[in-house]
């Protein structure tokens, strides 16, 4: 079932994935008003290209966690130099058959320099996968406009989402997932906001969840975070 397994995501990559991210980072925003909101998946595929190609050096946040207790967290500085910062990954207490592996945190530097040599593709890709992959294109059918903030020194639009309610497609693909004999899935939701910069349709912060509940009553889900200032 290709739209669960969105919920599997590595946290590293070789340079071949890593360029194939850069392709795909380049869809364009639509023109954005209050009936008309940003592409949030095109305002993510910005944010990752900015990753790629700053067009000024930004500092950047993200964090990721899993209802399963794993989470990671990021902190980068942006520049077209490279990228510069640190992870820091936590993985809780894990019974596997009889073994009992402890809880544990693992701290390592980013040195994403010079630009575009293998260090660098290498930390690019780890961010872009962990981080930006989070499906948010699927809250496109519950998006509302909820004002003009300022993030992070950028002038922003931002937009509420929630599926709750709403007969989307993705929604539609779980149902055949369901007849196809797989793990019968009950509902489906992304739910959260984004922040999209006025000047170059570029995500700014996001901050949201996708939710799986399965008809046997059991959740599972991610948390995904992030959000970029300038320096």
């Amino acid at each position: 079932m290709a739209v669960c397994c969105g919920l599997a995501l590595s946290l590293s990559c070789t340079s071949s994935p890593a360029k194939r991210l850069i392709d795909s980072g380049k869809a364009k925003s639509s023109l954005a008003k209050p009936g008309n909101p940003d592409d949030l998946q095109a305002a993510m595929d910005k944010l990752q290209a900015s990753l790629e190609k700053p067009a000024a050096p930004f500092h950047a946040s993200f964090k990721k966690s899993g209802v399963n207790g794993f989470s990671y967290q990021c902190e980068a500085d942006v520049s077209a130099d490279g990228i510069l910062g640190q992870q820091t990954d936590f993985s809780p207490a894990t019974e596997v058959g009889s073994d009992v592996f402890p809880a544990s945190t693992r701290s390592r530097e980013l040195n994403g320099t010079p630009y575009h040599s293998q260090s660098w593709y290498t930390v690019y890709g780890g961010i872009s996968m962990t981080f930006l992959n989070g499906h948010i294109r699927d809250a496109q059918p519950g998006v509302k406009y909820a004002g003009d903030e300022q993030i992070g020194g950028y002038d922003a639009r931002r937009y509420d989402f929630d599926l709750t309610g709403i007969d989307a497609d993705i929604k539609k693909a779980m149902t055949l997932g369901n007849a196809a004999g797989l793990r019968q899935t009950k509902d489906y939701n992304v739910k959260g906001s984004a922040w999209i910069a006025k000047e170059d349709g570029r995500m700014v912060r996001f901050r949201f969840d996708n939710i799986y509940t399965f008809a046997d009553g059991k959740m599972d889900g991610t948390h995904f975070e992030g959000s970029v200032s300038k320096k």
